[in-house]
């Protein structure tokens, strides 16, 4: 077995080498059987295709962003319907779980073989860095497994079932399923450990900065209702970078073209990509008719965001990845609207619609957006939480937004409609935590999500 797990890790360390060069000048050393230096390492953490582009998509499959015409579902494999109607689905290995732990994995073993290494004067900079990196990645698919296959965290919640919390490399490590409370807690310690010794700028924005860890951690205390630290690290992040996409600066042909937006662009501080998912795919995934309708005839996103078929449906192609990919990563639209939102939740309505409409001058025609105006916290959050939905499209956030806002009574229900029948997913079921795939639970013995 020993001498299994070592010849599976001699190719996952070779494809792991050569796997960034698209977007890293990285180079490789087909020589090496293990990483034995902080190069490394290094390498291993700049392997995009697991540490960057593989982010869970299956919440997002499951939220109400889009829907699938009867011929697309009816065309689909069962995971895709199962997904799509919220149903426990038997898919093994190649999945939004087994692709999480995969850079999960990476990050332990960095972890574990960096502590082999002697951090000295000469290369603290480096360590520092790789050590925080591996964190970083770790905590920030963590948090994504959570959002994805846990229930929303409240007090209540907190002794359910969250994820597998894997402590090192080691493959005969047994797994276990973590408490919620105790995984968040895991997010939070590992992030504030790594926004410590992360640096401010790195070479590429799939390189994370302290920065980039301090907007994952306004994104984690927001999941969390945590409104008040939220609002703190989103203060950080956006002493950073603040800058925002004016959509008026995109020309007629750049605003209408397959892909409006230049990957790797100025709103970007860190990159990412969700998994690719069969449901959500431009030739499939439908734009919510309602969601379309409440974009203005002035709205910039509009045009930028969306593509209208010659039957009236429209389809996604507003992905900051500049492709048909899903952009997952943190951008400075969304730190905007975090603070905004926290604002607004705390009390502070006025900075929560400075920061909505600071955003919005820049989404409208120019000379066309009258600022939204009021004092009423709970019209403030109205708007704030609309904008939220409008800007954010398919970036891995709305089924996390579903559950937290659903935990604090806002019973919002999703329906699909195929055969000419309503499928409804209920505010708060335990659908909301999406089942574990089937192979997992066969091989680790840990307890499925109840249905």
């Amino acid at each position: 077995m020993k001498k299994f797990l070592k010849t599976m890790w001699i190719g996952v360390f070779v494809f792991s080498l050569s796997a960034c060069q698209k977007y890293l000048d990285v180079q490789s050393n087909y020589g090496l059987a293990v990483p034995n230096s902080l190069d490394d390492l290094q390498k291993l953490l700049d392997d995009s295709q697991i540490m960057n582009l593989k982010f869970p998509s299956y919440g997002e499959a499951s939220a109400d962003n889009y829907y699938l015409s009867q011929s697309v579902y009816d065309a689909l494999i069962d995971y895709g319907q199962q997904t799509y109607i919220w149903q426990n689905y038997h898919m093994n290995y190649g999945n939004d779980w087994s692709s999480s732990y995969n850079t999960v994995y990476n990050s332990n073993l960095v972890l574990d073989r960096i502590k082999k290494i002697d951090r000295n004067e000469s290369n603290a900079n480096q360590y520092d860095a790789i050590y925080a990196s591996a964190k970083f990645y770790q905590a920030s698919q963590y948090l994504a497994l959570l959002w994805t296959y846990s229930k929303a965290y409240t007090e209540e919640s907190k002794t359910d079932m969250g994820i597998v919390l894997r402590n090192s490399s080691d493959f005969h490590e047994p797994s276990y399923r973590s408490s919620i409370g105790e995984c968040y807690e895991k997010v939070i310690t590992d992030l504030k450990e790594s926004s410590g010794m992360l640096p401010e700028k790195t070479s590429h924005v799939m390189r994370p900065n302290k920065y980039a860890a301090y907007a994952t951690l306004a994104r984690a205390y927001l999941s969390m209702q945590v409104y008040d630290s939220a609002h703190y690290y989103v203060d950080l992040a956006l002493k950073y970078n603040a800058d925002l996409l004016d959509f008026n600066n995109l020309s007629e042909v750049k605003i209408t073209a397959t892909y409006p937006f230049t990957i790797f662009n100025k709103e970007t501080l860190f990159y990412a990509e969700l998994l690719t998912s069969i449901n959500l795919t431009s030739s499939r995934a439908l734009t919510d008719t309602l969601l379309y309708r409440s974009y203005e005839s002035n709205d910039l996103r509009k045009s930028a965001y969306f593509k209208v078929a010659a039957d009236g449906t429209t389809t996604f192609k507003g992905s900051y990845a500049g492709a048909s990919k899903l952009f997952s990563g943190i951008a400075t639209d969304e730190l905007y609207l975090i603070r905004a939102e926290c604002s607004a939740r705390m009390g502070d309505v006025g900075a929560g619609m400075a920061d909505l409409n600071y955003l919005l001058r820049y989404r409208y025609k120019e000379g066309t957006f009258i600022p939204y105006a009021t004092k009423d916290k709970t019209e403030a959050l109205t708007l704030i939480l609309k904008e939220r939905r409008k800007e954010l499209l398919y970036r891995g956030l709305r089924w996390m937004d579903l559950k937290r806002l659903n935990a604090e009574g806002r019973e919002i229900l999703i329906e699909r409609k195929l055969n000419a029948q309503l499928i409804a997913l209920q505010p708060n079921s335990n659908a909301y935590a999406l089942p574990l795939p089937e192979d997992i639970i066969r091989l680790t013995g840990i307890q499925q999500n109840p249905k």
